[in-house]
């Protein structure tokens, strides 16, 4: 089994083996500017790392079960940290791809997609097991921070001030990775919006059941999303407000800070567009209730018309010996036509009057 391990200075950032733990160590105790970085994708991965890097049980056993809400804690040696992600059911995802059936793309289900974090002043780990371009984002991020302290060294004082930054790498990486793992929420919700968008055009025109089972269903992951965003805005709140010893540098507190700022927009973005699911919901009832209005006026205005046709031919119906009409030639033509001008005034009528 291998697990992607990197070591990284101000300069270089190279993959290494974790297989010889001993030998990995001796190399980072003789180069104290380097920190090493892993990322591990499968549950497998902890219990190698638990062994090498001496992670507390609860910690790993966090990992193992997965899906445990956003929280900080600190141990001895490192301090363990958990963020919740979100992502798409992918299998779900999948078998909809070819579909063209509309609705189906409305019940793909959110799921979450945590990363675990053990950060230590010289090691950090990372732990992901659904976002296949996790690793490859961090790595590319390091690297161009690397070319952007090397474009930057005509100036002393900015080249001092990176080359500190460099070598608090894994503060860095713990930095990028939540930023990472927050983005995931971005595409979620511009798709949800868009799917909000397209009821909203949809309820107006031909309101039906399938559209007030895709607005629940929004309704739902609006309150997913609120409930993941809100258990990582409290987990940061604790970095914040120094509730946990968390071991980062002011500059990681401000960035952090930064960060649950972006956590507070999306938030307030998923606040507003519960509101809109619930103004959704309400003019569904009503554009139901307008079709039913005008399909009993509908109903009503034949009703009306037909009402006194029918009691002119009731009244020419009855078996009388003496009805001048019946024995008339022209009869039958003054009925129809006595009909056709009642009825003809009543819709000229009901048309002055703007009810059709």
């Amino acid at each position: 089994m291998t697990i992607p391990a990197y070591i990284i200075n101000k300069h270089t950032i190279r993959r290494t083996n974790i297989s010889n733990p001993t030998a990995l160590r001796r190399e980072m105790v003789k180069n104290p500017e380097e920190s090493l970085w892993i990322h591990g994708d499968e549950s497998e991965d902890i219990f190698q790392l638990q062994g090498i890097f001496g992670l507390h049980p609860l910690s790993v056993d966090a990992v193992i079960h997965q899906n445990q809400p956003s929280k900080i804690e600190e141990y001895d040696e490192y301090l363990f940290t958990i963020v919740d992600g979100v992502r798409y059911d992918e299998e779900e995802q999948e078998q909809n791809k070819n579909d063209n059936d509309d609705d189906d793309k409305y019940t793909v289900r959110l799921l979450e997609d945590d990363l675990y974090i053990f950060f230590e002043r010289r090691w950090i780990i990372t732990i992901n097991f659904y976002n296949h371009q996790f690793e490859e984002n961090i790595r590319k991020k390091v690297r161009n921070l690397q070319q952007s302290i090397a474009t930057s060294k005509q100036s002393s004082s900015n080249t001092s001030k990176d080359r500190g930054r460099i070598y608090e790498i894994c503060e860095i990486i713990y930095r990028l990775a939540i930023e990472e793992i927050i983005s995931s929420y971005y595409p979620v919700l511009d798709k949800a919006n868009n799917q909000l968008e397209q009821i909203e055009e949809y309820i107006l025109d031909s309101p039906s059941k399938s559209q007030l089972s895709n607005i629940l269903i929004l309704r739902r992951k609006m309150s997913f999303l609120e409930g993941s965003l809100g258990m990582v805005s409290r987990a940061f709140d604790e970095i914040i407000n120094d509730v946990v010893q968390t071991r980062l540098s002011d500059d990681s507190r401000r960035q952090i800070r930064s960060l649950n700022d972006r956590v507070t927009y999306l938030r307030n973005n998923i606040e507003n567009m519960h509101h809109r699911v619930i103004s959704l919901r309400e003019a569904y009832n009503s554009s139901l209730t307008a079709n039913l209005n005008e399909t009993i006026r509908t109903l009503t205005v034949i009703a009306t018309i037909v009402l006194p046709l029918t009691l002119i031919a009731g009244i020419y119906g009855m078996n009388f010996d003496i009805m001048p009409e019946l024995r008339s030639p022209f009869g039958y033509y003054y009925a129809l036509g006595l009909m056709a001008a009642v009825g003809g005034g009543m819709i000229a009528y009901f048309k002055w009057k703007k009810w059709i």
